[in-house]
């Protein structure tokens, strides 16, 4: 039964995560509480999404098998890097993965400037209600998701907006792709 199950949740994730450069991620305007999300890094120290509170957060829930979490990360790169100096700070999730190893050297690759959370069981992605991947939170200063994207690919300028938004506490409005 577990394998049966372990086999069905692979192929829904590999159908959710898409293999096409023109789909792009569906944005949805949210308004509800940051689960916890707290557990350990990929390089086994404790993370927290509540040690961000204060500040607008990006929470982006991502795996190395994924091909658009692949082709999002320079773009997530560049965003957290130029949003660093207003105080956005990125978080990721790796669901699914049982070893830190690959997704390790992954991160390495890009070269990502923020940490994430290990989450071998998919517990806090499931706290999410992520509906595949790759998905991203957009959280408000005081732990609220004000938008999420599912699916496709993110481009840098929809990712900007949203947290341009978030960041002058603009009406909820999702920014064209």
């Amino acid at each position: 039964m577990f394998l049966r199950r372990s086999v069905l949740v692979a192929a829904l994730a590999l159908l959710s995560c898409t293999s096409s450069g023109k789909v792009t991620g569906t944005v949805r305007v949210e308004d509800r509480p940051l689960p916890e999300l707290a557990g350990t890094g990929l390089n086994g120290e404790h993370l927290s999404a509540a040690n961000d509170r204060g500040h607008v957060l990006v929470v982006s829930v991502w795996a190395t098998w994924c091909y658009d979490c692949e082709k999002d990360m320079p773009g997530f790169v560049n965003v957290a890097n130029r949003y660093a100096k207003d105080g956005v700070r990125f978080l990721g999730l790796n669901p699914g993965e049982v070893s830190a190893a690959q997704p390790s050297e992954w991160v390495r690759h890009y070269r990502v400037p923020y940490p994430s959370i290990q989450d071998p069981s998919e517990r806090f992605a499931a706290s999410l209600g992520y509906a595949g991947m790759p998905a991203t939170y957009v959280v408000d200063r005081d732990g609220t998701i004000r938008f999420s994207i599912v699916g496709g690919t993110t481009s840098e300028a929809t990712l900007s907006g949203l947290i341009d938004q978030v960041l002058t506490g603009a009406s909820a409005t999702p920014s064209p792709a």
